[in-house]
């Protein structure tokens, strides 16, 4: 199972960011981004919609190492393909050495797995926060604001330029609409190289993913 228009990740810098205003229930929240890259404009909506749950958002901010994004950090700006698999640049949030959290770092009250820790891993994570999409939003924005360059991961428009899926793309239920979209190392996110040059990442998911994801063919 893989994303239907590939995986990749965008790399440009801000031209600026808007969030929705729902008029009804029937329409999605989105916080968008515009990036600049390469005399182009990418539009990004990032999905923040809470299905009027109060906690249906879940996110982490994580303030990473400068080799965190691996080789992308090199790429030059505009759309880059990445191969689901380690080693490429892609990201999982739960397989991604320098993006997994620890078992501490989930919500209160979560029945998780035993999983194997990466002792190289520096500990602690911060733990994911839940709210509404305005709430997350308040921890995005700071990131963008602060931006010099930014790296969007997820699917590219099939038509049109833009980015979308930029959350977290596996552990949906069977009976959802996107469960034969799922996979690892598909992950989507916005992470940041700030002014002062260090790195920063914004990960999200919805409550109705699953933490730590069973892989069905037994895969890592």
């Amino acid at each position: 199972m893989t994303l239907r228009d590939g995986y990749g990740v965008l790399i440009g810098t801000l031209q600026k960011y808007y969030c929705d205003r729902k008029r009804d229930d029937r329409e999605y929240y989105h916080c968008n981004i515009r990036v600049r890259s390469r005399g182009k404009l990418f539009l990004c909506p990032v999905d923040l919609d809470s299905k009027n749950d109060a906690n249906g958002i879940q996110w982490r901010v994580l303030h990473l190492e400068s080799e965190a994004l691996g080789q992308v950090a090199g790429y030059e700006e505009g759309w880059h393909p990445l191969e689901s698999r380690k080693g490429t640049g892609a990201l999982d949030y739960y397989r991604s050495d320098a993006f997994r959290p620890a078992n501490e770092s989930l919500l209160p009250g979560y029945d998780i797995p035993v999983v194997q820790e990466d002792k190289e891993v520096p500990l602690p994570f911060p733990s994911w926060k839940q709210g509404r999409g305005v709430d997350a939003f308040a921890d995005l924005e700071p990131l963008l604001e602060d931006s010099r360059k930014l790296y969007i991961y997820g699917e590219r428009f099939r038509v049109g330029h833009g980015v979308h899926n930029i959350h977290q793309n596996q552990g949906d239920p069977p009976s959802s609409r996107w469960y034969a979209e799922n996979g690892t190392w598909q992950d989507g996110g916005v992470a940041v190289q700030r002014r002062d040059g260090s790195v920063s990442a914004f990960l999200c998911k919805f409550k109705t993913q699953k933490f730590f994801p069973p892989v069905p063919d037994g895969t890592v």
